[in-house]
């Protein structure tokens, strides 16, 4: 055996970036043997073995499972070859379009913080907004229980045609309600985008001018900030739709400190 020829097993660890764990684990396996083990049991892997190990270690990375890349290294073809390679590029390109996805949802997410770290939530507010897109259930009055379960449907039929699409868990409540001071009928969810799902139910929320308000703090003390909603539309003579709309701007997701909650709530301005 010339020296020169073969590696050892740190060696080829080494240089193929995996630990000798691996090559004794397909060793023994019989996927990726030695060419040579001398008298001491050193094992050595000659120069023509790299392009198997890389295609095994490619093969791996694409989530194939070892019985079938055994399968590939034993009756390998060039055909064989470009059916197994053009079937993982499909995957692959799904996988990025995926990470994607996700990535732009991070982004979202990291945006919808920053701008809640500039605003100031004492103002209320008349903002313009494009078309907004939910789907809504209703579920028994103030049951966490009806709540959750209606959420997760809600969750799941979005997640089957558009998974990655940002969306807000927002509550309706209706102005017959917040006139006559009840401010926690809560009776329904709804999933608030900005992008339409591909989803035959989905309803929108018109453009237009809404009327904003934030309220800081836990939920249940919602209705001081509903009462200061009142009082700016009556100060300044304004006719609202009887829609209004809650939403979570820092939730427990970002914060666990109930008092640094921060909800939306916003109604159409009828002009």
């Amino acid at each position: 055996m010339e020296r020169k020829d073969y590696l050892t097993t740190g060696e080829l660890t080494q240089l193929m970036g995996i630990t000798k764990h691996t090559l004794f684990h397909y060793d023994d396996i019989g996927l990726f043997q030695p060419k040579y083990i001398n008298e001491k049991g050193y094992r050595f892997y000659s120069i023509d073995q790299i392009d198997i190990l890389n295609t095994i270690l490619v093969l791996r990375d694409l989530d194939m499972p070892l019985k079938e890349i055994q399968t590939y290294v034993s009756q390998r073809t060039p055909e064989l070859f470009q059916q197994i390679f053009l079937e993982h590029e499909a995957q692959i390109a799904k996988q990025i379009k995926k990470l994607q996805s996700m990535k732009k949802w991070m982004q979202q997410q990291r945006n919808k913080i920053q701008i809640a770290e500039q605003t100031d939530f004492s103002k209320i507010e008349i903002t313009t907004y494009p078309d907004c897109y939910y789907l809504y259930r209703e579920a028994e009055p103030n049951s966490n229980q009806s709540f959750s379960k209606n959420l997760n449907k809600l969750i799941s039929l979005l997640q089957k045609t558009n998974p990655y699409l940002d969306y807000d868990i927002a509550y309706f409540q209706y102005g017959k309600n917040v006139e006559h001071g009840i401010y926690d009928a809560y009776d329904n969810v709804a999933l608030l985008m900005g992008q339409k799902p591909a989803i035959k139910n989905c309803q929108i929320l018109p453009a237009g001018k809404y009327l904003t308000a934030y309220h800081v703090g836990h939920w249940n003390t919602i209705g001081e900030t509903y009462e200061r909603m009142l009082n700016y539309k009556k100060q300044h003579q304004l006719k609202t739709s009887d829609l209004y709309i809650e939403y979570d701007v820092v939730n427990n997701f970002i914060t666990k400190n109930e008092n640094e909650f921060v909800a939306k709530v916003e109604v159409e301005i009828i002009e």
